[in-house]
Formats: structure tokens, C-alpha cells, sequence
């Protein structure tokens, strides 16, 4: 199991997420020379179609990276689906509201909402504040998920005033709800950002690798339409 965590954190996986895969592997340590036991224990978890899923992908990650080719077996198991709803995004004006600094922020209140206008600007990973190589005056080099390397374009106007980010991410989502709201999370920016990107008629592909993701389906999931402008096109047929 260490080999593999250590791979995870070579690739860059964040803090957090390398202990939550550490917490589900230790709950299936005991199971693991049995097939059987192993899909009982992940079935028993189906009431929670996400904690399911989590198990289920880290499993999968796993026995792949040991080269267990029961992890075939487990891919056959029928999980539930999980229920599509709207997540939490803002716009634009919503952000430049919140983080327009003012005459009375101190040193540090200045830090915190250039920080997060910086990463709606960007849509980076909240991980990747921590790994950026190089800031150019047009891009940034920053490492990201699965130590890739990839170049982003940003705001100077808004990056040259950043202090470096040091903190941990439990910080900065505290931050986050501080300065935009309690339902929002560092990961609610970089929703917004590919949201904003595009509606505002991007193409997909250059959103794609802004995100740094594989694949431009991963990018369209980013989408988040909210409830208000559903409505509005829902209105324009009925």
C-alpha cells in the first residue's frame, strides 16, 4: 500500500486525498486475499452511491498499480448511479464583488481575495498553487495532476501582486468561505471558471488544457449550468 501512496504523491495528488485513499485501502487490508470478501465490503457501501464510487475508483487504482488482475472481477459489479444535481458556481461580477480589494482590507485580506480572484482567473487546482515553476508575463508552468507539465494563461494584472501561497488547503477553504460563501470550496472556482469560459463562447479545447484535464468530456462535466439560467432557457421554449 506505501508504494502506491508514494506513487500517488509523486504524482502530485494532494495531501488530503492521499489520506483519504490511505483511510479506504485500510479498510479493505483485511479482505484483500479474498475477491468475495472484498466485493461484499464495497456492496455493503451502495446506500452512498459517491462513497461507493470513491471506494470503488480507489480499489480499482490500486490493484492495478500491484498488477492484480482481479480488479477485471470488481469492474463487474453494478454500482448506483449517482444522482445528478446542480453544484454550487458563480459568475464573473460574483467574484469581482467579493475580491475588490478595499481601502479598509488589511495585508492579509488583500492576499486572501487576490488568491481567489487568481484562481477563478486561472482555474488551476487548489494542489497547484504550490507547484507552479515559472510565471511569465502571458503564462504560468505549472506541475500538475500526474506530475504532468503544462503552460496557462493568466491575468499578470492580478498575478504580480500575489504573495507565494504557503498555506495548507484547509486554509484556503476557509478562505474561500470567507471571503464568497460558506457553500463554496476552493474546487467551486475552478467550476466557475470553466462555466464562465464556457458560456462566454471558449472552445472547449482550450478550456480542456487551461484545466489540464485528458479528455474534453471531463471538461463539458465541469459545466454547471445553475437552477436561475436553466430557467431562463427553459422559458424561451414554454
Amino acid at each position: 500500500m506505501n508504494k502506491f501512496l508514494n506513487l500517488c504523491k509523486n504524482n502530485n495528488y494532494s495531501i488530503n486525498t492521499i489520506k483519504t485513499y490511505k483511510s479506504i485501502l485500510q479498510k479493505y487490508q483485511p479482505f484483500l486475499k479474498d475477491l468475495r470478501l472484498i466485493k461484499n465490503k464495497l456492496i455493503s457501501y451502495c446506500d452512498s452511491p459517491n462513497t461507493v464510487w470513491t471506494h470503488y475508483n480507489v480499489l480499482i487504482s490500486y490493484m492495478k498499480s500491484i498488477k492484480d488482475k482481479r480488479y477485471l472481477k470488481i469492474q463487474q459489479i453494478k454500482l448506483p448511479k449517482i444522482y445528478q444535481r446542480y453544484m454550487p458556481i458563480f459568475d464573473k461580477k460574483y467574484l469581482e464583488q467579493k475580491t475588490k480589494i478595499s481601502s479598509l482590507d488589511n495585508v492579509s485580506m488583500k492576499n486572501k481575495k487576490l488568491i481567489i480572484k487568481f484562481l477563478f482567473e486561472t482555474g488551476i487546482r487548489a494542489s497547484e498553487l504550490k507547484t507552479i515553476i515559472k510565471i511569465n508575463k502571458d503564462t504560468i508552468i505549472v506541475k500538475g495532476k500526474g506530475a504532468k507539465i503544462r503552460e496557462i494563461f493568466h491575468n499578470y494584472q492580478t498575478t504580480k501582486l500575489l504573495a507565494p501561497f504557503s498555506e495548507t488547503l484547509k486554509t484556503l477553504r476557509l478562505w474561500v468561505k470567507e471571503i464568497l460563501g460558506t457553500k463554496y470550496t476552493p474546487h467551486s472556482i475552478r467550476r466557475s471558471h470553466a462555466t464562465h469560459m464556457l458560456l462566454k463562447g471558449a472552445n472547449p479545447k482550450a478550456v480542456m488544457l487551461q484545466l489540464g484535464h485528458v479528455k474534453v468530456e471531463t471538461t463539458f462535466r465541469y459545466l454547471q449550468l445553475c437552477k436561475k439560467i436553466n430557467q431562463k432557457i427553459y422559458n424561451k421554449f414554454f
